[in-house]
This record gives C-alpha cells, sequence and structure tokens, in this order.
C-alpha cells in the first residue's frame, strides 16, 4: 500500500480515537453537573437551569448563524476559473470559516435577544425622555448584568466544548467523504475520456478531444470541464454557477470553443467526418455543394429525434437561395470555407458531416499554414474535374452548336492541380515507397447535362453499355459507372493524374454528376444528379454512422440523366 494511504488511514485512526476520548471526557463533566445540581437548594438549581438553558439557547443560534452566513462561501482553484468542489477543498476551507465566526458569535455578548447577556447589553444602551421608565431599566440592569455575566461563562465553556467536537466530527465526516471521492475522481476521469471524440478546429486546425465550454451565465471559458477536486458530476464556476463536468450530466450541451484559438465550434463532442472539396474555378464545387445540401436535407429519412443544424447558417442561406434561382455566385478563390452539417438526436450532437472547400489557388500555393491538407484529419476527398476546360470537349460543344455550354468553364489545368495536390498530401503523411493511403477519394465528373458530356458518361449511356455486357464488370451498376467515367477521363488526356491518384490511394471511384442539371439560368432552380453517390460511398468506405442516412436518401431524388 502507498505510504500517502497508509498515512491518511493513519490519521482518520487517530481522529476516530479523539472523538472518543472526547466524548468520554464531556459525559464525565455532565454526570459531574448532574450530580452538583443535586446538592443545591431548589430555587439555586433552577435559576441554574434557566441560566444553562438560556447559553445552549445561546451557543445553539451561534452555530447555526455560523453556518448560514457562510453557506455561499467557495474555495477558487489556483490558476483555474472552477471552484474547489465541497468534498475536495471548500468543505475544509468552509469549516474553518464557520467555526471561527461561531466562535466570535458565542463571545458576543450583543448580538442575541434570546440571551440575557444581550438583553442586559440593550437595557444599558436604551435611552427614552420618561424618567420613570428609565429609572426601571437601571434596576432591571443590574440584576440582569450578573445573570448575563453568568450565563456568558457558562456559554463559553460549554460552547467551546461543543464547538471543538463538533469541529472535530465535522472534520472527520468531511475526511472520509474526501478519500471516497478521490477514490471516484480516476473512475470518472477515465469514463469520460473514454466518450470523448476527436475534433478539428474550423479557424486554426487544431485538433483535440476536449474543447473549452462556455459558462452561459458569465461567458468564461473553462479548459479543464472534467471530472477533478472541482467536482466529479458537476462544477462551479466562480460565478457561481454550476456546470456539467461529465458528458454524462450534459456537458456537450454546453457552448464549446477551440482550446487553442478560442473559436466557436458548432458542435460539441460530435463525430466528425470531414471532407475535402477539391476542382479548380468554376468546375462545378459550389454548384455541388448548394445541390447536395439541399437534397440532402429536403429527401433525407432521418431517425426519430434527429435534426441536422447547418453551420455557418449564412453560408448555407446563400447556397439554399442559389439552388432556388438557378444561378450561381463566384465563391472566394483565396479563403477555405467549412460547410458543417451537425446531426443531433434530442438535445445532444452526435454526428458531424464537415466538408472544407478549398480554392485551387491554396493547393497550388505555398499557404500551409492555412491548409488543413496539412493537418491530415480528411475522412474522404472530393476532387471534382470540369471536361470543358479540356479544349476538344469544346470543340465538340461548338460544332454540336452548343455554344452557351462553352461560356462559363474552368481554365485551369486539372492535371496539375491534383498532381500538385498529391504531392503536398505525400509529403504530410509520410507515405513510404509502395504503401498507399487508406482515404477514400470520390472523382467527380462534372457538368454531364451537356450534351456532348452526357453521351459519352451519362447515366443513359453507362446503362446502356452495362445492360449489354454486364459480365464485363462483373455484374455490378457502380463497377460499370466507375470504369466508364475513369475510360473517359483516360480519353481526356487525364492519364498522370489518374496513374498518380492509383499510386498513393488505395480506394479511388469516378462518378458522374449534374449539380444543376441544366445551364445555369435565373429562374431555373437546380434539378440534381448523382450529388448524394459519392458521399454515400465515402461514408460507406470509412464505416460511419451517417452512411444509412445518405443510403436512404441516395434513392428519394429526381434529377437529368
Amino acid at each position: 500500500m502507498p505510504l500517502n494511504q497508509i498515512s491518511s488511514f493513519y490519521r482518520l485512526e487517530r481522529a476516530i480515537d479523539n472523538v472518543y476520548e472526547i466524548g468520554r471526557f464531556f459525559g464525565s463533566i455532565i454526570q459531574n453537573i448532574t450530580a452538583f445540581f443535586g446538592t443545591l437548594p431548589p430555587l439555586v438549581s433552577t435559576g441554574f437551569i434557566l441560566l444553562l438553558l438560556f447559553a445552549v439557547v445561546g451557543i445553539s443560534l451561534s452555530h447555526i448563524i455560523a453556518i448560514y452566513e457562510n453557506r455561499h462561501e467557495w474555495k477558487p482553484r489556483p490558476d483555474s476559473k472552477l471552484m474547489f468542489s465541497y468534498l475536495c477543498g471548500t468543505g475544509p476551507f468552509r469549516r474553518k470559516l464557520i467555526y471561527k465566526g461561531a466562535h466570535k458569535l458565542l463571545r458576543d455578548r450583543t448580538w442575541s435577544w434570546i440571551s440575557i447577556a444581550g438583553l442586559a447589553w440593550r437595557l444599558g444602551n436604551y435611552e427614552h425622555p420618561s424618567i420613570m421608565l428609565m429609572f426601571t431599566c437601571s434596576v432591571l440592569y443590574l440584576p440582569m448584568a450578573i445573570l448575563g455575566f453568568f450565563e456568558m461563562v457558562l456559554r463559553d465553556i460549554i460552547g467551546t466544548i461543543w464547538l471543538l467536537c463538533a469541529s472535530l466530527a465535522h472534520r472527520l465526516i468531511l475526511f472520509i467523504l474526501r478519500m471516497f471521492s478521490y477514490l471516484l475522481i480516476p473512475l470518472w476521469k477515465l469514463a469520460d475520456k473514454s466518450t470523448r471524440v476527436e475534433q478539428h478546429c474550423s479557424y486554426c486546425y487544431n485538433t483535440f478531444n476536449l474543447p473549452g465550454f462556455k459558462c452561459p451565465h458569465c461567458g468564461i471559458i473553462h479548459k479543464a470541464l472534467i471530472p477533478s477536486r472541482c467536482g466529479i458530476l458537476v462544477a462551479r464556476c466562480e460565478c457561481g454557477r454550476f456546470l456539467p463536468s461529465t458528458i454524462f450530466t450534459g456537458r456537450s450541451r454546453l457552448r464549446s470553443v477551440c482550446p487553442k484559438c478560442d473559436g466557436n465550434l458548432v458542435a460539441t463532442n460530435a463525430k466528425p467526418f470531414s471532407i475535402q472539396l477539391i476542382g479548380g474555378n468554376t468546375s462545378g464545387k459550389t454548384s455541388f455543394l448548394s445541390a447536395f445540401q439541399h437534397v440532402y436535407i429536403n429527401n433525407s429519412f432521418s431517425a426519430k429525434k434527429l435534426s441536422i443544424i447547418r453551420e455557418p447558417r449564412a453560408e448555407f442561406d446563400k447556397l439554399d437561395d442559389m439552388f432556388k434561382r438557378g444561378t450561381l455566385e463566384p465563391s472566394d478563390t483565396a479563403a477555405i470555407k467549412t460547410y458543417n452539417f451537425v446531426h443531433k438526436f434530442g438535445r445532444d450532437a452526435k454526428n458531424n458531416l464537415v466538408v472544407y472547400d478549398i480554392p485551387d489557388e491554396v493547393i497550388l500555393s505555398g499557404d500551409y499554414e492555412r491548409n488543413p491538407l496539412n493537418f491530415g484529419y480528411s475522412d474522404g476527398i472530393i476532387i471534382m474535374i470540369d471536361p470543358l476546360s479540356v479544349a476538344s470537349v469544346r470543340e465538340e460543344c461548338l460544332k454540336a452548336g452548343d455554344n452557351k455550354a462553352v461560356e462559363n468553364y474552368s481554365q485551369d489545368n486539372m492535371d496539375t492541380i491534383i498532381t500538385d495536390f498529391i504531392n503536398k498530401f505525400s509529403e504530410f503523411v509520410e507515405l513510404s515507397s509502395g504503401e498507399l493511403s487508406s482515404t477514400p477519394v470520390a472523382v467527380l465528373i462534372s457538368k454531364t447535362d451537356v450534351k456532348v458530356i452526357n453521351r459519352e458518361v451519362g447515366l443513359p449511356k453507362i446503362k446502356a453499355v452495362f445492360k449489354a455486357n454486364p459480365a464485363a464488370y462483373q455484374n455490378n451498376f457502380e463497377e460499370a459507372r466507375n470504369e466508364i467515367c475513369k475510360a473517359y477521363l483516360l480519353d481526356l488526356g487525364l492519364a498522370n493524374a489518374i496513374e498518380n491518384l492509383a499510386g498513393t490511394f488505395s480506394s479511388v471511384r469516378y462518378f458522374p454528376i449534374s449539380a444543376i442539371g441544366h445551364l445555369s439560368e435565373a429562374g431555373a432552380p437546380f434539378m440534381p444528379f448523382g450529388v448524394i453517390e459519392p458521399i454515400t460511398w465515402m461514408l460507406q468506405e470509412g464505416k460511419s454512422e451517417l452512411y444509412s442516412m445518405l443510403k436512404n436518401t441516395q434513392g428519394n431524388y429526381k434529377g437529368v440523366e
């Protein structure tokens, strides 16, 4: 057994012996006083009993008032905005204040009306213009002062003994409870730690599993709100508000912040599934996000008591507006935007689907500090490819008379963007020679509503090819879709990018999508196709709990084919 525990138990045993000895001593005094009463005349013994009764009342009131006046006193924990719990610091601190205050009241002859000494003091300080009243008070004052003196002596002697015994008993009880609390703290701390999930800050990209929590009353941030000497289940903020200190008692319902930069988090202890969305300018990233969030929110068959909170709300409102108007607004070409789909069951956030919209300028630049690629917590990657960025596809559109289709296309070289992204990703995760990353990558061929693109990788074309020879694709339509899209990109001259992806990631799949369903046109709402399937596949690959929800959504919307 550790020496500190042996010492604690030895002190406990010694404290019990002291209380026992004091109890015996106090009992013998009572016996002697009782025997003494028997030798006194009845009038004297009756007066003595009355004095003793007043003394006991004064002792009791002294103790009760001291307890009441110190009921709100808490001991602050150094270097913390929390207070020590009652059992692990505040209790002994308050005990000292109580008995110090009780002893002060015990010896104060002026404070109590329910004592002879207190009435004598008031008579001695009473003033009135009536001579007769003042004479009566002066006649009463002398005997009351004498009786009050003897009452004070009894109150002081008996009260000192009582407060000493009560203090020792109080101390003993606190000691036993404190030892019990110290045994529980590591157990609750371990249980609380097992419930935490790894989280990421959308501002500084810090990774952590315990955020800071804001007090809902004063706004102070607590960065160590866990089972500790400040409280096992709840802890007291310096403002006086009690806060839950474990997830079991509701800590996740408090507003939380990043422990590094104090940036507000959209959810507390929600398990994130983070996706990076990569693509060139005007490749269709914004339209994809607009279509995905609308389809998912409006067509998902959610579990009971599930609500999906989208943050930041202002950015999602813009996406909703684009979806309804049928036109797009250019996104920021330098700033990374974060979109959160927080899944709450009842009052608690359980999952968070996070999409990082990463401009090509960030991929191609050396701005590593603001680049989430360097923090390595992506659970999935989406690469958006605009076939119209290839000159031969635009030429085919012009030959087919589809001039409007080539009015807005990505002018970035996707081969360069993909290669640069792979190089930076490989540097960060430090893949050894021949090692592949398990992060799933979905390559999306956008704008498949354009006739020239649709006849190559549109759903009707894929269905026809699969139906003609299903055995070539292991009787799997998804495999046919993947191979046909991959072959199309090879024909467009992206063989180098495809080879690099295959040499870096163990799981790469190709999808055709159309986020708008038609050329961008004011007043024509989106008619999306294929926007749910890529993320559903990534959630399945990552074994996320969100997979079942997106799987249900996948077959419940219609768009262009």
